[in-house]
């Protein structure tokens, strides 16, 4: 499953005031997470995403993605398996004159497809090296 959220960072949504977004998902396991920053942001958009108070990207603690006309992609393995399926953004852009709007980008797989993933990656890149693909 692919779900996917434009979210506008406006000027008044400061570090001490910054957007909050609830992204509703459901059951399942997080494999990748795309955070697009559109043009002209030029660094001064911050976002973080948490699971609960545990935040999850940029795994650094206390540390935010930014970035420019530009696309930041992040893989993992996160399972949300119990209620609320849910992740909180929050960004905010100190010092910007115009609104912002970021998408963020979230796949989720079955379990049972997510868990299999990892060794189809490890056998592909076997058979490469020894030139069977």
């Amino acid at each position: 499953m692919f779900f996917a959220w434009d979210i506008t960072i406006e000027t008044t949504h400061t570090q001490a005031a910054p957007k909050t977004q609830i992204l509703k998902l459901s059951k399942g396991i997080i494999t990748r997470c795309d955070i697009k920053f559109a043009p002209g942001c030029h660094g001064l958009v911050k976002v973080r995403i948490y699971r609960s108070e545990s935040q999850l990207i940029p795994l650094s603690r206390g540390e935010w993605i930014t970035g420019d006309a530009e696309t930041i992609p992040t893989e993992g393995y996160y399972e949300l398996e119990e209620i609320p399926t849910e992740l909180k953004f929050i960004g905010w852009a100190d010092g910007c004159n115009y609104n912002h709007t970021v998408t963020v980008r979230i796949q989720l797989l079955p379990k049972a497809v997510a868990t299999v993933l990892p060794l189809v990656d490890v056998m592909t890149r076997f058979l490469q090296r020894i030139g069977v693909i």
